[in-house]
């Protein structure tokens, strides 16, 4: 019986094993990338990307320009654009898979390709930010300057998408993916940016996030070439491998222990203003205090809250029983300002008058409008009435030579206009007759006779028409 029990057991452990077995299979299976691998392919592949001339350095100072546009315009579309576009990719992926296959020829290739590039990005947005009109928001830009861990981590992982769709045979949408993911545009723009407006805070930041985004790229690179096995391309001793794999282990350590430093900065203030925030509304902002705007700082040594509440004032008394609360939220380093802006009626009052003054504004303007149309429309009638003399002055010049041709015994004519009024509506024309003293007055008083009737028929839509001898 025993001997069965243990024959059951042995049957159990042996068929677990089996099933375990199985399941690790099924798992390497489905993880193993190995048979889909085109190594020749690859290596192909990547040093053609390395090379950057004709093309390739067009194509890149294209995708500068369209990325400093959008950084320019703080347009995240624009910005993704350019990054689809860019083909800098190719020689860090070329660096990482160069030193994985000990190829220095392809080592030193890709290097002075990547120098290349990199001259070429500064030193055109360089030229683009120099002369062109700073944009209102900045957020794009300021999004490049603080590299953190996270940064490194996008790089580490969007460097093992690349390059293992890049040893696949067949085209994938990963690289483009990669090429948003790990943002390689606008760190270099950004940092001509820096250099054209002599700001070094931008110059640094952004450079160092474009360095640690290569760094890891390449990094990834040169795992996945190694664990994937590519062939080397030439003979190094175990011990000068040791010494690199030393160096790379270094170099990765010293190049990623500022981010560090930089995550945990952002952590801390991240966690500052949400302390500072809820104690605010905790402890200052209330019933009878508000609180407009609150300004908080974060510092390595020493914060700041300063804050401007509106109603009921705080005592000194308040304001250091307000203090003492602070440690409760973790906020022992931190200054606090409290200054009171009077009560909600006092600016009642001051918005009030402001209503009346504009209103009182607003009257004048209307007042001043309906003078001003007024006097619009007077004008308008005084050149009317300008232009209605101007022409009866044109036709009562052509008088004076037709009426001396027609009365032999008139010597001179002349007129005048005269208003009938204080409306200038009507016109009085008054004609003055000279007539030559050598003739006889029965002769004047007969051409006077006929100039009044040939005068009156001849100007019968004047307002009114009067004839006067002055001699």
């Amino acid at each position: 019986m025993t001997e069965g029990i243990n024959k059951r057991t042995e049957e159990t452990k042996e068929s677990a094993r089996g099933f375990l077995n199985n399941l690790i299979n099924l798992v390497k299976e489905i993880f193993d990338v190995k048979d889909e691998i085109d190594r020749k392919g690859t290596a192909e592949h990547v040093k053609k990307d390395v090379i950057f001339k004709g093309f390739n350095i067009w194509i890149l100072i294209l995708s500068i320009l369209i990325c400093c546009i959008g950084l320019n315009l703080n347009s995240t579309a624009v910005i993704i654009g350019a990054m689809l576009i860019s083909p800098l990719m190719g020689p860090i992926t070329g660096i990482g898979f160069a030193i994985g296959t000990f190829n220095r020829d392809l080592l030193f290739l890709a290097l002075k390709n990547f120098a290349i590039a990199v001259v070429i990005s500064m030193v055109v947005s360089y030229t683009f930010f120099l002369f062109a009109p700073e944009g209102h928001e900045l957020s794009e830009l300021i999004s490049r300057t603080s590299p953190g861990v996270m940064d490194l981590l996008v790089a580490l992982f969007g460097g093992f998408a690349g390059i293992l769709a890049g040893t696949r045979g067949s085209r994938t949408n990963v690289i483009p993916g990669v090429a948003i993911a790990t943002a390689l545009m606008p760190p270099l723009c950004t940092a001509g940016y820096g250099l054209a407006n002599h700001d070094m805070s931008y110059f640094l930041g952004a450079s160092y996030l474009f360095f640690i985004n290569s760094v890891f790229i390449s990094l990834a690179a040169l795992l996945v070439v190694r664990y994937l096995r590519f062939p080397i391309a030439s003979y190094i001793s175990p011990q000068l491998e040791r010494r690199g794999k030393i160096f790379i282990v270094f170099f990765v350590i010293l190049i990623a222990v500022p981010s560090f430093f930089i995550y945990s900065k952002a952590v801390r203030k991240s966690s500052f203003e949400r302390k500072a925030r809820e104690f605010v509304n905790s402890c200052v902002h209330n019933e009878n205090h508000s609180v407009i705007n609150p300004q908080i700082e974060f510092g390595d040594t020493l914060s700041s809250i300063k804050l401007f509440v509106f109603g009921q004032k705080y005592t000194d008394h308040q304001i250091d029983s307000i203090k003492l609360l602070m440690s409760d939220y973790g906020l022992e380093n931190t200054h606090l300002e409290i200054h009171n802006m009077g009560t909600f009626d006092l600016y009642k009052d001051l918005f009030r008058e402001k209503e009346d003054y504009l209103s009182q504004t607003k009257s004048i303007n209307n007042q001043l409008g309906i003078e001003i149309t007024h006097l619009s429309h007077e004008k308008n009638y005084l050149n009317s009435q300008l232009d209605y003399i101007r022409e009866q002055r044109r036709t009562l010049e052509k008088l004076d030579a037709e009426a001396l041709v027609l009365f032999p015994s008139l010597e001179h004519i002349d007129y005048g206009l005269t208003p009938m009024s204080d409306s200038l509506n009507q016109w009085i024309t008054t004609v003055f007759l000279r007539f030559d003293p050598k003739t006889r007055t029965s002769q004047r008083r007969s051409d006077f006779d006929r100039i009044d009737q040939w005068l009156n028929a001849k100007y019968e839509n004047l307002d009114s028409l009067r004839i006067m001898q002055v001699n």
